[in-house]
């Protein structure tokens, strides 16, 4: 016989039932509310990165009762949230997961396209230049699909950042440009922010500080309009250190100060330590250095070293511990950071252009340790390879821009210096006496003058040169020749605006390369810009003289066709797509493997369009798109007109 249960025992499992289900209606809740709660927690990351990750933890024990969409809401933002505080390679395993997840979904979504920009960017600050571009360049693919311009925008300002990082400058300068005019007819603040501050960063690389600094001022007025508080104090941490880089120290210390004041000292590790780095740097370059205090402030910003996963943040921090000590005269000291710096450069081998300017600086710092330590061959020596060094660079082909002036006065300063040296060396082992090296030594001051008012001269020829170079990057796409978006744009729509006055129809052809992605992966991104070379130069043939073409982005073309009713615009658009599938690309591009290309077409025409449709330009461009996506869906190689 059963025994019967204690009133207490009744009690308490009275009580536990009742708790029991009310923790499950509150947990219940909870969940159902995740969504409005990871909107809060987005506005929260924009200002303290860390309440934010607390906040988003109390699901992370629930994970799996969370919905397919709500789990990969759940990773895009823990992935951005670790990206704030500088910790990639989390983010990166994160978003991994994050995508890992996507392939449950039932149709494709604009998440994917977020989570892979957030990956490349992981992949990116950690160094892995190769598979952020490949993220990029997946995000971008799934944003056009969906025709989402704020994701367009952001994926080209992404791949715009890998472009001047390895030094190709044109490309970047392109699609960046692209990215600003797409930003523009979009209310997102932040994301021209982002342009204007990538932006700023490219015109940094070329040496062009005034015309970055009014990019990065326009970035901080964007993010502030954003209510986005850390992109914010990042802007103002570009501005800083665009003021050292004109040797306006006293204004970036103002900005330095200002950005502790705005982040009250608790802002992310990354821009603290960008920020008490630049407050070193600028009190030892300052009109009256003061290498004590920056040394201290060096030493703070050590302290934020630990928890920043960027893969050049040892470098950086070396070189300048390395200047700070020299300028304290801890010679013995400045020779170990030297060293380190040394050590991580020969790692990193071959150098890109911004390493090789760290090399150039560190060896001449080495060569100036060694000469006030009395070490004049040594010191002698390392102004020979420094000389080498920048020459080896000078002969590199760059962008036409002032920066190659800046590097050419490098190595005449760099010539001159060794020549003193070698006199110095010459003196002591000779023991001439101190009157012929006060001549000597004016001698080459008077050779520096000449020199340097040459220099200038030639320093003023080159800018006009570069801008000449840049104002023919605005309107020709560099790769194939033939009109980049801006010009195509443009010049059509001149050619629209005078159809519609003369009542006359007008057609779009919108061409996309099929399988694109494939033929750079198997072949190489050179076969790829080969590719759209000879399409380019078909194109060009095949045309007629009345019609403009070029370059719409990527491996995308556009023709805009005056006076051309949709039949006449569906039969070019076939003989174009029939002769780039018909072309012997294997020979044409000498590859030992067979290579088969073909091109989808979308053809539109005004006088089959919506009356609403046919007054605007970008409405004719979007229907031929449109058209294009079902060209492709159909199984690609084909044309589709609008009917």
């Amino acid at each position: 016989m059963l025994a019967r249960l204690s009133l207490k025992s009744v009690l308490l499992l009275l009580v536990f039932t009742l708790y029991t289900k009310i923790s499950l209606a509150e947990s219940s809740a909870d969940l159902a509310e995740f969504t409005a709660a990871a909107l809060k927690i987005e506005k929260l990351m924009d200002s303290n990165a860390v309440i934010a990750h607390q906040q988003l933890k109390r699901y992370e024990d629930r994970l799996a009762e969370l919905s397919l969409k709500q789990q990969i809401t759940y990773h895009y933002l823990l992935t951005d949230i670790h990206l704030l505080q500088a910790q990639y390679h989390i983010a990166k395993d994160i978003a991994s997961l994050g995508l890992s997840l996507t392939k449950q979904l039932s149709s494709p979504s604009l998440s994917i396209a977020e989570l892979l920009y957030s990956r490349g960017f992981a992949n990116e600050s950690i160094g892995e230049l190769e598979l952020a571009t490949q993220d990029y360049e997946s995000g971008l693919e799934i944003a056009k699909s969906f025709h989402d311009k704020v994701q367009i925008a952001t994926g080209l300002t992404n791949l715009g950042a890998i472009y001047y990082l390895t030094d190709r400058y044109e490309n970047s300068l392109m699609v960046l440009n692209d990215a600003y005019n797409i930003a523009k007819q979009t209310t997102d603040e932040e994301l021209k922010g982002s342009v204007n501050s990538e932006l700023g960063i490219l015109y940094a690389y070329l040496d062009r500080s005034q015309q970055s600094m009014s990019y990065y001022q326009q970035a901080y007025q964007h993010y502030k309009k954003a209510n986005k508080t850390i992109l914010a104090l990042n802007a103002l941490a570009n501005i800083a250190t665009n003021h050292l880089g004109l040797k306006e120290y006293e204004q970036a210390i103002d900005v330095y100060k200002q950005i502790i004041k705005e982040s009250q000292g608790a802002g992310p590790s990354e821009i603290m330590y960008s920020t008490y780095s630049g407050l070193s740097w600028a009190n030892l370059k300052k009109q009256q250095p003061n290498p004590e205090a920056s040394y201290q402030y060096l030493l703070i910003a050590k302290q934020f070293i630990s928890s920043i996963e960027r893969h050049d943040i040892n470098l950086q921090f070396s070189s300048d511990e390395a200047f700070v000590l020299f300028e304290l005269d801890r010679l013995d000291e400045a020779l170990v950071s030297i060293a380190k710096v040394e050590k991580i450069l020969t790692a990193q081998m071959p150098l890109g252009r911004l390493k090789m300017y760290t090399k150039i600086g560190i060896t001449n710092l080495k060569s100036k340790t060694y000469f006030k330590l009395g070490q004049f061959k040594q010191a002698y020596q390392l102004q020979k390879q420094r000389l080498a060094l920048t020459e080896a660079l000078l002969s590199k082909e760059h962008t036409r821009s002032v920066s190659e002036v800046r590097l050419e006065l490098e190595a005449k300063q760099a010539d001159l210096h060794k020549k003193v040296l070698e006199n110095k060396h010459a003196l002591q082992e000779l023991a001439l006496n101190e009157a012929s090296a006060k001549q000597q030594q004016q001698r080459n001051y008077l050779i520096s003058i000449a020199v340097v008012a040459l220099l200038f001269a030639w320093l003023l020829i080159k800018f006009v040169q570069g801008q000449r170079r840049l104002h023919k990057v605005s309107s020709i796409d560099m790769l194939t020749g033939i009109a980049n978006r801006r010009s195509l744009i443009k010049r059509g729509r001149q050619l629209f605006n005078r159809m519609n006055t003369k009542k006359a129809a007008f057609s779009v052809l919108m061409i996309d390369v099929d399988h694109f992605k494939k033929v750079n992966d198997q072949f190489g991104h050179h076969i790829g810009d080969k590719v759209l070379q000879a399409i380019a130069k078909l194109g060009e043939q095949l045309m007629r003289k009345t019609d403009v073409f070029g370059r719409f982005g990527g491996e995308e073309f556009v023709v805009f066709l005056p006076n051309t009713s949709l039949e006449q615009a569906l039969v070019i658009g076939e003989r174009f797509r029939k002769s780039i599938n018909e072309l012997p690309w294997q020979s044409k591009l000498q590859l030992e493997q067979h290579i088969s290309i073909s091109a989808s077409v979308g053809v539109a025409c005004t006088s089959e369009l919506k009356s609403e449709e046919k007054e605007d330009l970008d409405a004719v461009i979007h229907v031929a798109d449109t058209l294009l996506y079902q060209a492709k869906s159909k199984g690609r190689n084909r044309v589709c007109g609008y009917a």
